[in-house]
């Protein structure tokens, strides 16, 4: 919600690959299916990633490196 759903939107509206890191899961694959949605962009995906905790930082980081090819931009926005 708020600045980060749009910046998603914005940057999915340019065609960016876009990854919703939310620690809801329901939060955050509504999110990515409204981006999608109203965007038409289909390279929008949710991934869980909880900020509190180190392993969930640690298992986000390994599942970016092992499915996405380069990483151009990087927004964090929690709180």
């Amino acid at each position: 919600s708020g600045i980060g759903l749009a910046t998603a939107l914005e940057l999915a509206r340019r065609g960016a690959r876009v990854i919703v890191a939310t620690r809801s899961a329901p939060r955050g694959e509504a999110a990515a299916r409204r981006i999608r949605t109203e965007t038409g962009n289909a390279e929008v995906l949710f991934m869980h990633l909880d900020l509190a905790s180190l392993r969930s930082v640690r298992a986000f980081a390994s599942a970016v490196l092992r499915q996405e090819p380069r990483l151009h931009l990087l927004i964090n926005n929690a709180g």
